[in-house]
């Protein structure tokens, strides 16, 4: 059971990190509204699985995002690790009917402020301007959620949900 949970989770962070890095950017959509399917990955299983859990799979797919693409180096990492943890630990605290949308709502603010402050002192200006994109963004990742979540809870099967589980 629990090799087979692995290999969901390693290949669901895969398969998003293949959408995000290779797909949807050059598909021809606009990219202020599209949400970061890694980062609704590593929600889902922290969310699913737990704070330990979220940790280590948002770990490896920040290390592979950042393998990836052009930011600085652990960056992404970081950033992916503290929303796979702000995942775990809010879920676990939670009744189970907030259980899908507060941590994510959490953990995609969180890095949608940190990428923020990090444009901030690198480029001189606040990004005020994408602003309502990343609102956007969070509605889309919420929807995203809210489709994988029961069949995440169906193939993963978890201990607990919610409050139960400490």
């Amino acid at each position: 059971m629990r090799t087979r949970r692995r290999i969901i989770c390693i290949v669901l962070t895969l398969l998003t990190l293949l959408l995000d890095s290779s797909v949807l950017p050059f598909t021809g959509l606009d990219m202020r509204f599209v949400p970061r399917l890694c980062l609704v990955a590593v929600v889902l299983i922290g969310t699913v699985l737990g704070a330990t859990e979220g940790i280590a799979y948002g770990a490896f797919a920040g290390i592979l995002l950042d393998i990836t693409v052009y930011q600085p180096a652990g960056l992404v990492a970081v950033f992916y690790t503290l929303c796979g943890l702000i995942a775990g630990f809010l879920s676990g605290r939670l009744r189970p009917y907030l259980v899908t949308v507060v941590p994510l709502t959490a953990a995609y603010l969180f890095f949608e402020i940190g990428m923020a402050i990090y444009v901030y002192f690198t480029v001189g200006t606040f990004p005020a301007s994408q602003l309502p994109y990343a609102f956007l963004r969070l509605l889309v990742a919420l929807f995203a959620l809210q489709l994988l979540y029961l069949p995440a809870i169906k193939l993963l099967k978890p201990a607990s949900i919610g409050r139960a589980r400490r």
